[in-house]
């Protein structure tokens, strides 16, 4: 009997030990799983891209005559603005005169105290503008015409008149000399105006 009793507890013993042994087995399998579980998946669309930026803070884009485009260098005499930053009268005449023409480049410039802004339009237009606004300068770098509606009556009569067939090049207003310059576009001819648009001279 007392051998029978001995047997029975060496089962009981090698069967809790086997249980033991299983359940220590399956709690490494689980905290396995779940250090797996908790490292990051990683996969091409989490990279990044991030290439270097084209713009730089002293460079901006300017169209050349050719129609190519090149970076320069900005003056320290110069910044480079938004369109939104020009005087509001200029943003409206580029509005009215030439739509929705996509702009190259936008500078302030600020020379003796005398502030202009010139911009460079898609199409080659180059304008410069006062300090309030007003328009100085407009031609056309790729031998494009450049509209008259903005001209002074009296000059747009003129060129409708003598020149029905002629494009405007370009038109400068230089107050110093107190003079309106138009350039024709297939002719090559300049003419000069007074401030009031009445003819002066072929130049």
């Amino acid at each position: 009997m007392r051998k029978i009793i001995l047997s029975t507890a060496a089962i009981l013993s090698l069967v809790l030990s086997s249980c033991e042994s299983k359940k220590t087995e399956n709690t490494e399998v689980v905290t396995n799983k779940s250090e797996v579980a908790e490292q990051p998946i990683v996969s091409e669309s989490d990279i990044a891209n991030n290439p270097e930026s084209s713009t730089s803070s002293n460079t901006y884009v300017v169209l050349q005559d050719n129609g190519q485009q090149k970076t320069v260098n900005i003056d320290p005499n110069e910044t480079v603005i938004s369109a939104n930053n020009l005087p509001v009268n200029a943003q409206n005449f580029v509005s009215k005169n030439f739509g929705n023409m996509e702009f190259v480049n936008a500078i302030k410039e600020v020379e003796r105290n005398i502030t202009t802004y010139n911009i460079q339009l898609k199409d080659g237009t180059k304008i410069e503008f006062t300090d309030n606004g007003d328009w100085k300068e407009v031609k056309n770098g790729l031998g494009k015409a450049i509209p008259i509606k903005f001209f002074p009556d009296n000059i747009q009569k003129y060129l409708q008149t003598k020149y029905p067939k002629i494009d405007a090049k370009s038109i400068e207003m230089d107050t110093k000399d107190k003079e309106i310059k138009v350039e024709l576009l297939q002719n090559n001819i300049d003419l000069k105006f007074d401030l009031n648009g009445n003819f002066i001279k072929i130049d």
